[in-house]
């Protein structure tokens, strides 16, 4: 199973984010709650964690992209193998 991880709500007011850094890239494995990627807002930055444990299959933004709340940043999948090691 695939799970799409999306732009976050990160304040009452806020409704776009800037990928302002990648933690991880596609094919690296992630556990839950790890830290994936920074987002930078005009309120403040935040690290979003991943919401399930598996491998980042595609990323969907680049670094300094604007995605709105909602859009796609990464797909991850809870079933899948790593292909890069550490």
């Amino acid at each position: 199973m695939t799970t799409k991880v999306t732009m976050p709500q990160l304040g009452e007011s806020v409704v776009e984010g800037t990928v302002g850094k990648w933690l991880v890239s596609e094919g690296d494995a992630v556990e839950k709650d790890q830290p994936i990627v920074e987002i930078l807002t005009d309120k403040a930055d935040s690290e979003l964690p991943a919401p399930v444990a598996g491998v980042v299959t595609k990323l969907f933004a680049e670094v300094d992209d604007v995605l709105e709340v909602g859009e796609a940043l990464c797909e991850i999948d809870e079933n899948g193998q790593a292909t890069k090691s550490k």
